[in-house]
């Protein structure tokens, strides 16, 4: 779960980082569509996926954890697990 949850979240992560960190006094995006198509432009569409590593090892335990606990609430509650 963790694995496909930061597939869907990296690039979006990816282009708000870029976003917030752009200098105030110039800025080099004008939104976020702007921001997407210019990396995309100069780095490609894999680009989206870079720091792809950090972002699941922060997501793979708590996506573990979520799934251990609920488990152990339905077993506890008497509901069918899995």
């Amino acid at each position: 779960a963790g694995f496909f949850m930061t597939c869907t979240v990296a690039p979006w992560d990816m282009l708000r980082t870029k976003l917030m960190n752009q200098p105030t006094d110039k800025k080099i995006y004008s939104g976020f569509n702007d921001c997407l198509v210019k990396t995309v432009k100069q780095d490609g569409v894999l680009s989206l996926w870079r720091g792809f590593v950090p972002i699941w090892a922060r997501f793979a335990p708590q996506a573990t954890l979520q799934l251990l606990t609920i488990e152990f609430l339905y077993g506890f509650c008497g509901f069918k697990t899995i």
